[in-house]
């Protein structure tokens, strides 16, 4: 295959632009994502509810990825990654602007499961797609890149989040957050009419399903790949909602610790963008020495006291560590898997990784009935769980050496 084609049969140019409407599909992901998060202060004022009350709510959306990563997703490898793609994208934006009109917390938490379900839908279907847009040894770079959108949309939602809430409050953020889905499905539909089969097709085999990254040569690789994904999840989510409130505890204002949690996403962008251009040389293990420089910068982040410019960079080369892992590991993952499989692949550990993602704020609220919110010790706990990372990606190294594609 020549260096400048992106796919068999597929030209450079729509090889870019279908990575391109991938990485905007993903990045309108991370938007919706953070809706509810950020619209939780209006929505506690509107219902006349609490912190504690709104918990369910919180959890709703968390539930329906699992639910749509692991039973829906799949269904990619079967019937299209593009045609999935787009109705999750579709469904989950009109979803979204029905829920604008809620008059009711359950009505809510009903409408995020199903949000939910949707966006489990979209991730995996579209990072195999960018994957298989970019087959051979530039696919899990490719693959990593296009996770970039998910990190960029956390960042798009906080800034937007700014300006709606004050003047349209919740509504008027999940109201954006429905439009944007529903206008990038319509031009994922229109612009990528002609998907090159390798990133659109059929399974060939008939166990190219859950059986395949099952299957007894691939279940300890795979079981190891979701325990990855299950404390990187726990990581982020525990990190991106305790940052703020360890800089407001160490006595930033709420501008100032909102600061330092945007150098923590900032540092990521930038994170997942190096890890996905390393990747095709060190795969595995560029994720094992990732994981091991994120376990050093939150010791370091232990030992030293909270405060001053070191803890923001600090805070920062955290994001550049925890956020490139998980695009590495997006990348390398989907890899493991023939192409026909890798929605399925992916679309699991996504799921399994929810796990993580629940338990991160619960792992949280356990270290600050202990204490351990008072200082940098909290920060021993991610380091812990990185170094399990760091393990575990070492020992799929070994397994599957630097192939990051299959033949």
């Amino acid at each position: 295959m020549a260096a400048t084609q992106s796919a068999v049969g597929n030209p450079p140019r729509q090889g870019a632009l279908g990575l391109a409407l991938v990485i905007l599909a993903l990045m309108v992901e991370g938007f919706d994502l953070q809706t509810a998060n950020l619209a939780g202060p209006s929505i506690m004022a509107a219902f006349d509810i609490t912190r504690a009350q709104l918990g369910p709510l919180l959890s709703a959306s968390l539930f329906g990825i699992l639910v749509g990563a692991t039973l829906v997703a799949p269904l990619g490898d079967k019937f299209g990654r593009k045609r999935l793609l787009v109705i999750a994208s579709a469904t989950y934006g009109l979803l979204s602007l029905l829920a604008a009109a809620a008059v009711s917390l359950e009505q809510l938490a009903v409408l995020r499961f199903f949000i939910g379900v949707g966006l489990g839908v979209v991730m995996p279907n579209g990072l195999a797609m960018a994957g298989a847009l970019y087959a051979g040894p530039r696919h899990a770079s490719a693959t990593a890149f296009a996770g970039i959108g998910i990190t960029l949309g956390g960042v798009v939602a906080g800034t937007t989040a700014a300006h709606v809430l004050p003047i349209y409050h919740w509504q008027g953020l999940f109201v954006v957050g429905g439009v944007l889905p529903l206008v990038i499905a319509a031009i994922i539909a229109v612009a990528l009419r002609e998907v090159p089969p390798a990133a659109d097709q059929a399974p060939r085999h008939p166990r190219g399903m859950i059986g395949t990254i099952l299957a007894p040569s691939m279940r300890a690789t795979t079981l190891m790949v979701w325990l990855m994904f299950v404390f990187i999840a726990l990581n982020i989510h525990l990190l991106a909602s305790w940052i703020p409130l360890l800089m407001k505890g160490s006595g930033l204002s709420t501008s100032a610790a909102a600061l330092v949690t945007s150098g923590f996403h900032a540092g990521g962008v930038v994170g997942g963008i190096v890890a996905s251009l390393w990747l095709r040389r060190a795969g595995w293990h560029a994720v094992a020495i990732f994981a091991g420089g994120a376990a050093l910068t939150m010791t370091a982040l232990a030992l030293l006291p909270v405060g001053g410019v070191i803890t923001v960079l600090l805070i920062a080369c955290a994001g550049f560590f925890v956020t490139g892992i998980q695009n590495g590991v997006n990348g390398t993952a989907s890899a493991l898997y023939p192409p026909e499989s890798r929605a399925t692949g992916l679309g699991w550990a996504l799921g399994v990784a929810r796990i993580g993602a629940i338990m991160g704020p619960m792992v949280g609220s356990l270290a600050s009935l202990a204490g351990l919110d008072r200082g940098g010790h909290f920060f021993l706990i991610p380091a812990a769980a990185l170094l399990i990372v760091l393990v575990l990606a070492t020992f799929v190294a070994r397994r599957v050496g630097q192939e990051l594609d299959h033949a």
